[in-house]
């Protein structure tokens, strides 16, 4: 499996020179538009939080099945909220072959655990914790960095606006009341014969549905994203400094630029280093930067100039999301 080394971006740049702040917007536009994925470095979530980021999500995923199954979600096309076990979601039928489904396709599961989280408070689908008992610290702890992740998100879609010349906020007055996520993963140890004969993956290949996607990884490897140059083929994606975030675009996002910014396909599968043997365990954490439910989820009228078309259909971002997670479950 061929590696890429994707564009690096040093976050301090934004909070630079004016200059600086120029130069990092428009290689952030350039780095998701050409490839869909750009790695972030300097981005405040330093060294200590990735450490406790980590040690929270093996404190979960190591509590026994049945202290999870109190805090698990319950399985809908909603919003997902607590932990799902392996098999739970089908994400083999979300990109086949390699495009945005809207109806499902299949029923081949992927091979992770995954608990999922909200806005702090959200009234409307609220977050389900495991205890203080059993997680001591890990509500406050994530609420946290959840409120962490937004901000930087946020400040992400304006250098989006700087590069794009947009209206200030035109962006970011999207995500007001926003509706972001997060999901903690934890691949299981897995025999790599389990993976060789095609029908399952640790998670199979797919684009997310809100507008940016940060994410943080462990140790361990297989993260693959598509190759542009060779539609269908895969690449693998290296971590090189464990603080590090991968930010790619999500299908909110290339919807309101109507194509422009298209949303990077990706999946985790075995690395080409691990042909025999047993595949490590496997921890990442991903933040869904997502838009305000009721804002829609067609293209901004700014990206459809006079003369051509919209290519994708008017729904709200609810509504959006609750039909790409129907064909999961």
């Amino acid at each position: 499996m061929v590696n890429m080394d994707l564009r690096t971006l040093d976050f301090t740049k934004f909070t630079g020179t004016d200059q600086e702040r120029k130069e990092f917007c428009q290689a952030f536009l350039d780095g998701i538009t050409e490839v869909g994925f750009v790695k972030l470095i300097n981005h405040g979530l330093d060294d200590k939080t990735n450490s406790e980021l980590f040690q929270q999500s093996r404190n979960l995923f190591t509590l026994p099945r049945e202290g999870k199954e109190e805090f698990a979600n319950v399985i809908g096309p909603k919003p997902q909220r607590g932990w799902s076990c392996i098999g739970a979601e089908t994400t083999a039928t979300l990109n086949t072959p390699g495009v945005i489904n809207m109806v499902r396709v299949n029923n081949e599961a992927s091979l992770q655990e995954h608990f999922d989280m909200g806005p702090v408070d959200d009234p409307e689908f609220p977050n389900v914790y495991p205890s203080e008992e059993k997680a001591p610290g890990f509500k406050n702890w994530m609420e946290q960095y959840f409120i962490k992740s937004q901000h930087l998100s946020l400040q992400l879609m304006e250098a989006l606006e700087i590069a794009l010349d947009l209206p200030k906020s035109a962006l970011v007055d999207r995500c007001e009341g926003h509706a972001s996520e997060i999901r903690m993963i934890y691949y299981p140890e897995t025999n790599v014969k389990e993976l060789a004969d095609g029908k399952s993956k640790r998670i199979w290949p797919h684009t997310d549905f809100g507008i940016l996607t940060l994410l943080a990884q462990g140790s361990t490897g297989g993260l693959q994203i598509e190759d542009k140059n060779n539609p269908g083929g895969y690449v693998s994606v290296p971590l090189v400094d464990k603080t590090e975030l991968l930010i790619n675009v999500g299908d909110t996002l290339e919807r309101w630029s109507n194509g422009r910014i298209p949303a990077g396909l990706h999946q985790v599968a075995a690395s080409g280093e691990t042909e025999d043997g047993t595949l490590p365990e496997r921890y990442s954490v991903a933040f869904f930067l997502k838009a305000n439910r009721k804002t829609s989820a067609g293209p901004i009228p700014l990206f459809v100039p006079k003369g051509t078309i919209s290519k994708y259909e008017e729904m709200t971002a609810l509504e959006y999301h609750r039909r790409r997670t129907a064909i999961m479950y």
